[in-house]
């Protein structure tokens, strides 16, 4: 996916990484409006799911999306988060709504913070390039990337 925004350098954004509980989940269960949404933007980008899977069901919830699931093993998940961002090649669209999604999200070449049903961290809104009011209409910009372009133009 590329992304011509006027007065900055072209963007070339390869990979997809999703903050699970909060972001695109709720209470462990993956939102109903995702699935077709995610099939769509997994012909077009690498997608991620990063999570410490708090309800244990991660696995279930996503066993027949288009995505790789990462599960964090250390106690400092805004790092690992954050190192798992910066180990992937090309370039890196980040979403997320937590305190230790800040970092993630401040690391990738786009980063959203969704204000969602759990609400934002303030950290992470500041450190985001967009924020959103609901994981739908951050991932719609991914499908509709115009937007983008009129968000971020300068």
């Amino acid at each position: 996916m590329k992304l011509n925004i006027p007065g900055q350098e072209p963007l070339e954004l390869a990979h997809l990484v999703l903050d699970y509980n909060g972001t695109i989940a709720e209470d462990g269960k993956l939102l109903p409006a995702l699935p077709p949404i995610l099939e769509d933007l997994a012909t077009r980008l690498q997608i991620y799911v990063i999570t410490a899977d708090t309800f244990g069901s991660v696995a279930e919830e996503c066993e027949h999306l288009p995505v790789s699931l990462q599960i964090l093993k250390s106690n400092d998940h805004s790092r690992e988060k954050e190192l798992f961002v910066r180990s992937l090649s090309g370039g890196v669209i980040a979403i997320g709504n937590g305190a230790n999604d800040c970092a993630m999200v401040g690391s990738a070449d786009l980063g959203i913070a969704v204000i969602g049903p759990e609400g934002c961290a303030l950290e992470t809104l500041l450190r985001a390039k967009v924020v959103v009011t609901s994981i739908e209409k951050g991932l719609a910009l991914l499908q509709k990337p115009d937007r983008l372009v009129a968000t971020l133009r300068r």
